[in-house]
């Protein structure tokens, strides 16, 4: 779970500080930030994870994963 709210605070300062769209490299760290904590969970192929990030006309984002996974991971207890 720590992964996972590292990975969220992640992609908001990188939202944030790109407020005129989302260039590859972006779209790039949040693919890998959205496997790393889906692969906590799942056994996910790594080259269908999809990420679609659009801005609408007053800045709002929408923001699209996809991915696809073998299985569900066992649950992982932290510590």
């Amino acid at each position: 779970m720590r992964n996972a709210k590292r990975g969220v605070e992640r992609i908001k300062k990188v939202i944030l500080q790109d407020r005129t769209g989302a260039p590859d490299n972006v779209i790039n760290v949040l693919k890998s930030d959205v496997f790393e904590v889906l692969d906590g969970f799942f056994e996910v192929n790594p080259q269908s994870v999809v990420a679609e990030v659009l801005v609408d006309n007053v800045g709002m984002y929408e923001i699209k994963f996809t991915a696809r996974a073998f299985r569900v991971r066992g649950i992982r207890n932290s510590g």
